[in-house]
């Protein structure tokens, strides 16, 4: 018997499986990207105002519906969004399509954009032809994951000044520097007070019989003459 809770529960992954995936083609975001990772995926990266994209739209949704009970996976990436992963992959020119298995990603380049040119390079292995992205071109790799998140913060500055501006009635200069400074000075607080706190816990301390105690000088060369000079005079003297 199933209770209330796991009723619950299937029909909210119901509701979340429904609104990621329309007619075999499975739209990729920030919660759900670690998907691509397993198995084999065939990706297109768009926007919706591109022509060429909508050009295509049809025929890939025709191609996710060939694609279920296959094991391949069609998806789609809406790089408007600022999801990380189309940011990460630094997509230049859309459509763009990539291929993508046990987490190496291909571009495709073939010239045709028609179905059974998708069918082919799939089921023919067409990708194994192509060099997959380089380590620091990959998305999850250090390099990528920086500029992803790099690339988000510059859209959420952008889209704050566009606030401060438009609904404060700020001035756009000052929302700028606004924006640019206070993060550097937080930055350079956060710092500072990184710093302090690592010397304060990891720095080593003096014991206590040398605190307040002076390292001496070392002696220059003239001041050892100097002081052998006048240990030979007294030793005359004595004589």
């Amino acid at each position: 018997q199933i209770n209330l809770s796991q009723m619950s529960l299937i029909l909210l992954s119901s509701v979340v499986l429904l609104s990621t995936v329309n007619a075999g083609v499975i739209t990729i975001n920030d919660e759900n990207r670690e998907i691509v990772l397993q198995g084999e995926w065939f990706i297109k990266a768009y926007a919706p105002w591109c022509g060429a994209c909508k050009s295509i739209a049809k025929s890939w949704v025709e191609l996710g519906k060939w694609s279920e009970g296959r094991e391949y996976n069609i998806g789609e990436i809406d790089i408007t969004q600022g999801y990380s992963l189309s940011n990460e992959l630094l997509v230049s020119r859309i459509p763009t399509l990539y291929h993508v298995k046990n987490g190496e990603f291909r571009v495709y380049r073939a010239g045709s954009r028609d179905v059974d040119s998708w069918k082919r390079f799939l089921e023919n292995s067409e990708w194994e032809r192509i060099d997959p992205l380089s380590w620091y071109r990959k998305p999850g790799s250090f390099p990528m994951t920086l500029f992803g998140l790099l690339t988000k913060c510059a859209l959420w500055a952008t889209g704050y000044h566009g606030y401060m501006t438009k609904e404060l009635g700020m001035n756009p200069t000052v929302a700028g520097a606004l924006l640019f400074f206070l993060p550097m000075i937080l930055l350079i607080c956060f710092f500072i007070f990184g710093v302090c706190s690592v010397h304060y816990f990891l720095g080593k301390q003096k014991p206590a019989d040398l605190v307040g105690m002076q390292r001496a000088k070392p002696r220059t060369t003239s001041q050892s003459r100097t002081d052998d000079d006048q240990a030979g005079d007294d030793t005359k003297k004595d004589q």
